[in-house]
Parts: C-alpha cells; sequence; structure tokens
C-alpha cells in the first residue's frame, strides 16, 4: 500500500489537475459534480416535492417559475455537494480512527 501511495502521488506531482480557482475542496468538488452528473439523485419524496412545488408556483407566469426553480435547484445542489463533502470527512475520520484502534492492539 505504502509503495502505491507514494507512486500515486508522484504522479499527481507530475502530472496536476487543473481545477478551478474558486473552489476550496477542487478534488471534492470534481468529484461531486462527476458523480452527481452521471446519478440521478431524486426519489419518490424529491419528485412530490418539485410536484408541490409547482403546484405552488401555478399563479406565477412561466418565466418567473423558470426563475424560481432554477434557484431552488442551485440551492439543492449546493446542499448535496456540502452532504457529499461531510460524508466522504466523516468516513475519512471513521477510517483513521478504526486504524488507530487496530494499531493499539
Amino acid at each position: 500500500m505504502k509503495n502505491y501511495l507514494e507512486k500515486l502521488k508522484s504522479y499527481i506531482e507530475t502530472h496536476p489537475i487543473q481545477f478551478d480557482d474558486d473552489c476550496d475542496f477542487p478534488a471534492l468538488d470534481s468529484l461531486y459534480w462527476h458523480y452527481s452528473e452521471c446519478h440521478n439523485m431524486s426519489n419518490e419524496r424529491t419528485k412530490q416535492a418539485s410536484a408541490d412545488l409547482s403546484a405552488y408556483l401555478s399563479d406565477l407566469s412561466r418565466k418567473d417559475t423558470d426563475r424560481v426553480f432554477c434557484l431552488v435547484g442551485a440551492l439543492c445542489a449546493e446542499h448535496e455537494r456540502i452532504a457529499l463533502f461531510a460524508g466522504l470527512q466523516l468516513g475519512a475520520q471513521l477510517m483513521l480512527e478504526l486504524q488507530q484502534e487496530a494499531a493499539g492492539e
């Protein structure tokens, strides 16, 4: 495993990835956006919430309804991204704690 990590580190150092400059966690951000592009993130609850939102917005013009949906979509995407980051960080912390526990045995 150590040899693999050394090779990976060397490869990353010699082949850096070009990320956007406006992101605090570029690797996690890229992982989230690529994952979410390939995996459907909706279920029955999100479909029902979308239908409910449409019903509440039915008195607005189509243009205004589209604007609201775009804002809501952007807000939901950001919450999904934050949740993914937190889940990965939690998983990494759990892995570290398990390794510490195993080393102590």
